[in-house]
């Protein structure tokens, strides 16, 4: 089997595990727990600063201890954090596993995208059909994950999701085992070129955006047009089958600059949520929300990785994690800040959100011809 395909079969595992547990979490801590949304907002944050720490951490370790030994270390790690907090339940424990669980699951992220890099490194166009090919097998799992977790959280609650999601999350330790590994010399330096940083900053927002599609996504439907969590699964899932079904031929078509058009589908799609009124209308902007993600996040992905080489790449994907996961958490706290305006004012609410594509969209068309798109074909 080859290594690409280990990586997606591992991804998708993985994602099973994880988006049984993670789009549910915001949502938990409000509504089981009755944490404040101003202790939600901070939980987010604290989630950045987590994901910061665990991209520079991991992105040292990946290059210097190797790939396939840090996503076994980080992995098995991540799963134990779940695991404990199914056994003290207990509310400020279950946070503070899950703020662990961030580390360990970042730190994973790095090392499963610098491996990626290894395997295709030949142009851009090589490594844009490679994270596509990852991200099928990625929302295989997340195609089934999210529904599971409905289901199983409307039913029972939340805590038997933190025992699934750890057991499934230990099953890719075989394929892990198994893959390439690379290490390098010890630098210490987090020295990056300067065409890299100004690619970071219309990331940072792109991921402001996506990282919607979790805590204010579920919260806003719930609350506002009362569907259940079941419902909000199967809109999830529509996402992952989508991504699973098609992102491979998407990958073969698009080509860096395509960026631009894909942040401008994010903008108009996530302001149409303010105009949802039904599940139909739900499921059918959800098509549009996926197929700005399927262009988006592999390019994302391969141009951040073109700016590295094998010495490198563990400590520059880490740079590229923290500042697109410090991005996500953002996000999920800036939502989570103007919901007591804003929640029930749906074209107030989704156009501050939405706001964040057109603006990475702006900065990709702005930075992009000389500094990011011209040298990479």
């Amino acid at each position: 089997m080859q290594d690409l395909n280990k990586l997606a079969i591992i991804g998708s595992a993985r994602a099973l595990g994880t988006s049984i547990v993670w789009p549910f979490i915001g949502f938990a801590l409000l509504s089981v727990y009755h944490f404040s949304l101003a202790f939600i907002s901070l939980f987010y944050l604290l989630q950045g600063i987590v994901s910061i720490l665990a991209y520079i951490v991991s992105g040292f370790f990946t290059d210097f201890l190797g790939r396939t030994k840090t996503m076994l270390t980080f992995s098995f790690l991540s799963s134990v954090s779940l695991l404990s907090a199914y056994f003290i339940p207990v509310s400020f424990y279950i946070t503070l596993a899950v703020l662990l669980q961030t580390f360990f699951n970042s730190g994973y992220n790095v090392a499963n995208t610098s491996l990626v890099g290894d395997i295709r490194k030949k142009d851009i166009s090589s490594l844009i059909r490679a994270f596509s090919r990852l991200r099928v097998g990625i929302n295989i799992g997340w195609a089934l994950g999210p529904t599971v977790g409905g289901f199983v959280f409307s039913l029972y609650g939340f805590k038997p999701l933190l025992l699934i999601s750890a057991l499934i999350s230990l099953f890719p330790a075989f394929f892990i085992k198994s893959l390439p590994d690379l290490k390098t010399k010890i630098e210490f330096s987090l020295k990056v070129e300067k065409n890299f940083v100004k690619f970071l900053i219309p990331s940072f927002f792109t991921f402001v955006l996506m990282g919607q599609l979790g805590f204010s996504y579920l919260t806003y439907y719930a609350s506002v047009l009362k569907f259940s969590t079941f419902q909000v699964g199967i809109l999830f899932m529509i996402n992952g089958l989508l991504i699973a079904l098609i992102q491979d031929l998407i990958g073969r078509k698009i080509e860096p600059r395509h960026i631009v058009y894909g942040m401008l589908i994010y903008f108009i799609s996530y302001f149409s949520i303010s105009l949802v009124t039904n599940f139909i209308e739900a499921a059918l902007d959800m098509i549009a929300i996926t197929i700005a993600e399927m262009v988006v996040a592999p390019l994302s992905q391969a141009l951040a990785s073109s700016f590295s080489d094998d010495s490198s790449r563990g400590r520059t994907m880490g740079i590229y994690g923290m500042v697109t996961s410090l991005g996500r958490v953002s996000g999920s706290s800036i939502a989570a800040l103007i919901m007591d305006d804003f929640l029930y004012r749906p074209i107030a609410f989704w156009g501050i959100i939405s706001s964040f594509g057109l603006i990475s969209s702006i900065l990709y068309l702005v930075i992009g011809n000389k500094a990011i798109f011209s040298s990479r074909k």
